[in-house]
C-alpha cells in the first residue's frame, strides 16, 4: 500500500499498489507470435481446434458437417489463385459464420492485420456486441490472446497477440487508408455501390478493398458475402448454353461479383441414378393449388436425370455426402464444363464466386421456404404488390428477382382503359356494390374528388370524379384550402351524400372518407383541425387524413399511426394519420387495372370520363426507386385518389373480407347500416367541378339531405361490441 501525508490538510491518503514492471521477457513473449510462420491448418481445420459456436443455447467445439458447404469457400480464402473470394446465398446459410472463421483464422494461425467492413455503424456496433464479442469470449483460445488494455477491445479494433483486427464500416476514409492481408465485407448489397459523394465519387467497395491488399501479393484476399438485394435489370434475359450458371445482370452487389467470378453452384449426388445435379427452389415438386403450408408441407426435391423424388429429411445425409466427395461445388470451364476446385480447365479469373440456392440451406425448410413463397406469390398476384414476393427471393431462395410487371405499363394506356370501361351511369353504383369511398385531394385552390365503389371481391368502380371549387359563402374569390379552414366545409356534404346503388330502390353512403394530409403550407394544419371536429361528431372511424410514402423498403403497406416526428423535427402531432405506402399501393392499383379484361379484383372506369380524367391513371410509370410521372405528363390527381381509395378499403378491412360471413357493411341490400332509400335520398349527380351538396346541408336542387337512417325494424344485432376491442 502506497500512503502520502497530504501536510496542508494533515490527512492520509492512501492508494492501491502501483502494477508491476513489464519485464523484457514478457515484452519479448508478446512479440514473438509475429516470427512465429503461419499455420499449415486450413480456416476450417482451425475453426475446429480453436472456435466454439453457439448450438440451441449451449456453446459447443465448430462442426464442419453442419455446414459442410461453406469448407470450400472458407479453405479457398488462403489460395494464391484468388485475390476475391464472392459468396452469395440466402439469410441463416451460414454465411456470417464464415466471414468470423476466416477472421479468427487470421488471430490464430496467420497473425497479419485484417479489416472486418459492415454495412453501417450501427450494425457494425450490434454485430461486434452481438456476435464477435460473444464467440471470442466463448472461445478460450482466441481469448487468451486478445489484449488486456482499455483500447484492446472496442467496437471498431480488437487487438490481439501479434495481430490487429480492425472492424468498420463502408466510407471512403476506412478503406482509403491502411494495409491488410485480408479485407471481409458482410451484407455487401446493403453497401453503396459507389463511395463518395457525386463529386468525388471513389470506387465500389470491393474494388477499394483490393487496392488495401495489394502488398501482400498473392497472400491477400478480399471477402465478400451477402444475399442479394438487386432486381434483375433486363427481364428479357436468357440464359446462354456456353454459361449455364450465369445470373441476370444487376445493377451491382454480390450478384454482379458472382458473374464476373468462377460462378461456383452447388451439386448434390442424386441417391438412385448417381448423378450429379444442381438443388435449386424451381426443383421442388409440390401441389400449389393447396394452402401453402400443407403445399410445403409435401414438397419434394426432383431429380431432373431420372425423376427421383427426395424427401426434406434427405437434405442434411446429401449435403453431409459433399464432405466424402460425392458432389460439391462445380465452377465453369470456358465453355460451359463444370469442374471441381483447382482444375486446369476453370475460367481464368482472380474472382472465385459461390452461389448457394436456399433449397440446398441446412437452416431453411422445404416447408418453409414453399410456404413463405406461395403466400407471397398469391399476394403478388391478388395486388399486384410484388415486395414480400421480392423479399422472399432475396432472402429465402436467395437469387436476383426479376418483376414479373416490367414493362407491362406500356401495354395499359388510355385507348385499353376507355375500351373496358364500363356504362353505368355518373354518379350511380353497379348492382354488385357493397361499400363505397370517398377521397380527396387537396390542391391549390380546389378538392379533387372521387367516389370508388367496392364489392366484396375487390372489384371496384370510379363512380364520380369532380372538383369543389366554389368558396362555401358564394365568395367570388377561389377556394383556399391552404389559408382558411372554413373553406373545408364544402366536404361537409360528402359525408351525407346518397350513391344510388344501379337496379335497386336504396343508394349508399360512404362507408369511409380519405383527405390528403400533405400540400401547401398551412394544409396539414387546416386538415388536423378538421379531421378533430369530426372527431368530435358522428366521423370516429369513418373519417381519415392519409399522408404518403415513396419508395418500396416499407414493412407495410398501410398503417394507421401518430407521426413520431414533425416533418422539420421535433415531438410528432397528437393525431393519427393513415400512413400509405404509396408505390406499393400504386403497384396494387396498376394491377388492378390491368384485369379489366377479366373483370375480377379489376379497377374500372366509367364511360362518362373525359379523356385527361383517364389519363391521370396511367401518367406515371413504374421506375427502381418508385412511381413518377411520364416525361411530358402534368396531373395525375386520378391516380392518386385511387391509391387512397384502395388505402381506405386495405383500412377497413378488405383484405379479410370472409364470403362466408361478412360484416355488415360489405353485404347487398338494406341490411347494409349505409343503405338510405332512394325516397328520401339525393338523386342528384353533382356536375363537373361543383359540390354535390351545400355546406349546409340542402341539396342543389333545395330538398334536405337525408341524416344517418334510423334502426329498421327487425335490423340484427350488432355482430360484436366494438368497445371490448379496446
Amino acid at each position: 500500500m502506497v500512503v502520502i501525508r497530504d501536510a496542508r490538510i494533515g490527512a492520509l491518503r492512501s492508494f492501491a499498489p502501483l502494477p508491476g514492471l513489464t519485464t523484457p521477457e514478457e515484452i519479448l513473449a508478446d512479440a514473438l507470435p509475429m516470427l512465429d510462420p503461419p499455420s499449415r491448418l486450413s480456416v476450417t481445420e482451425a475453426a475446429e481446434r480453436y472456435i466454439n459456436v453457439q448450438v440451441q443455447g449451449a456453446w459447443q467445439g465448430f462442426d464442419r458437417s453442419v455446414t459442410p458447404y461453406m469448407v470450400e469457400p472458407s479453405d479457398v480464402t488462403q489460395s494464391r489463385l484468388f485475390k476475391v473470394v464472392a459468396f452469395m446465398g440466402p439469410s441463416q446459410s451460414g454465411k456470417t459464420m464464415m466471414l468470423q472463421t476466416v477472421s479468427l483464422h487470421a488471430v490464430t494461425c496467420d497473425q497479419n492485420p485484417t479489416l472486418i467492413v459492415h454495412m453501417s455503424r450501427p450494425e457494425r456496433d450490434k454485430w461486434v456486441e452481438e456476435k464477435l464479442n460473444q464467440l471470442i469470449c466463448n472461445s478460450p483460445e482466441v481469448y487468451s490472446r486478445l489484449g488486456r488494455g482499455r483500447d484492446d477491445d472496442t467496437f471498431s479494433r480488437k487487438r490481439f497477440r501479434g495481430m490487429r483486427l480492425l472492424i468498420g464500416y463502408p466510407t471512403p476514409q476506412v478503406l482509403s487508408g491502411g494495409t491488410y492481408k485480408t479485407v471481409l465485407l458482410t451484407d455487401l448489397d446493403h453497401m453503396p455501390l459507389v463511395l463518395g459523394g457525386k463529386d468525388n465519387p471513389e470506387g465500389a467497395p470491393v474494388r477499394m478493398a483490393v487496392q488495401r491488399i495489394k502488398s501482400y501479393l498473392s497472400r491477400g484476399c478480399v471477402l465478400a458475402e451477402s444475399s442479394p438485394a438487386y432486381p434483375v435489370t433486363d427481364p428479357g434475359w436468357q440464359p446462354d448454353p456456353a454459361a449455364p450458371h450465369a445470373l441476370p445482370p444487376v445493377k451491382g452487389g454480390i450478384a454482379r461479383l458472382y458473374n464476373d467470378g468462377t460462378r461456383a453452384r452447388l451439386y448434390w449426388e442424386c441417391p438412385d441414378c448417381g448423378g450429379e445435379f444442381e438443388p435449386r427452389f424451381d426443383r421442388l415438386r409440390y401441389d400449389d393449388s393447396l394452402d401453402p403450408g400443407t403445399a410445403g408441407a409435401g414438397a419434394e426435391m426432383e431429380c431432373p436425370h431420372c425423376g427421383t423424388l427426395i424427401a426434406h429429411r434427405h437434405k442434411m445425409e446429401l449435403n453431409r455426402a459433399i464432405l466424402k466427395g460425392r458432389g460439391g461445388w462445380r465452377h465453369e470451364g470456358p465453355e460451359g464444363q463444370l469442374l471441381a476446385l483447382g482444375d486446369a480447365g476453370m475460367k481464368r479469373t482472380d474472382i472465385a464466386s459461390y452461389a448457394l440456392n436456399g433449397a440446398a440451406a441446412t437452416f431453411a425448410s422445404w416447408r418453409n421456404l414453399v410456404a413463405q413463397y406461395e403466400t407471397a406469390r398469391r399476394q403478388a398476384d391478388l395486388l399486384g404488390d410484388e415486395t414480400d414476393l421480392a423479399t422472399t427471393f432475396y432472402t429465402e431462395i436467395g437469387l436476383p428477382y426479376c418483376p414479373r410487371k416490367a414493362g407491362a405499363e406500356d401495354e395499359i394506356g388510355t385507348d385499353f382503359l376507355r375500351a373496358h370501361a364500363r356504362d353505368t351511369p355518373r354518379g350511380v353504383a353497379p348492382a354488385w356494390t357493397r361499400f363505397v369511398t370517398v377521397s380527396v385531394d387537396v390542391q391549390g385552390t380546389y378538392f379533387a374528388v372521387q367516389v370508388t365503389a367496392w364489392s366484396e371481391t375487390g372489384t371496384a368502380q370510379i363512380i364520380d370524379r369532380f372538383e369543389l371549387s366554389a368558396p362555401p359563402d358564394g365568395a367570388e374569390r377561389v377556394l383556399d384550402p391552404a389559408t382558411l379552414i372554413g373553406d373545408w366545409s364544402v366536404l361537409l356534404p360528402l359525408g351525407r351524400r346518397v350513391w344510388p346503388v344501379e337496379g335497386t330502390d336504396y343508394g349508399l353512403r360512404a362507408l369511409a372518407l380519405a383527405i390528403d394530409y400533405q400540400g401547401r403550407p398551412g394544409v396539414s394544419d387546416n386538415a388536423e383541425a378538421f379531421w378533430r371536429a369530426r372527431r368530435k361528431g358522428a366521423g370516429p372511424g369513418r373519417w381519415f387524413i392519409t399522408r404518403g410514402h415513396g419508395g418500396f423498403h416499407h414493412g407495410s403497406r398501410i398503417w394507421y399511426a401518430s407521426p413520431e416526428r414533425k416533418s422539420g423535427g421535433g415531438k410528432g402531432r397528437n393525431i393519427k394519420l393513415l400512413n400509405m405506402a404509396t408505390d406499393r399501393l400504386k403497384d396494387t392499383v396498376f394491377a388492378m387495372l390491368g384485369r379489366v379484361g377479366t373483370g375480377e379484383g379489376a379497377l374500372f372506369a366509367g364511360r362518362w370520363m373525359t379523356e385527361a380524367q383517364i389519363a391521370e391513371l396511367v401518367a406515371e410509370e413504374r421506375l427502381s426507386k418508385g412511381w413518377d410521372k411520364k416525361p411530358g405528363q402534368v396531373r395525375n390527381e386520378t391516380l392518386d385518389l385511387s391509391v387512397q381509395a384502395r388505402a381506405l378499403a386495405e383500412q377497413k378491412g378488405l383484405l379479410r373480407l370472409d364470403p362466408a360471413a361478412l360484416p355488415d357493411w360489405a353485404l347487398g341490400g338494406r341490411e347494409n347500416p349505409n343503405a338510405v332509400a332512394l325516397a328520401t335520398a339525393n338523386r342528384t349527380a353533382p356536375a363537373a367541378g361543383s359540390a354535390p351538396d351545400d355546406a349546409t346541408g340542402n341539396t342543389q336542387d333545395g330538398t334536405s339531405a337525408p341524416e344517418a337512417p334510423a334502426p329498421r325494424p327487425g335490423q340484427p344485432a350488432p355482430r360484436r361490441i366494438n368497445f371490448l376491442k379496446r
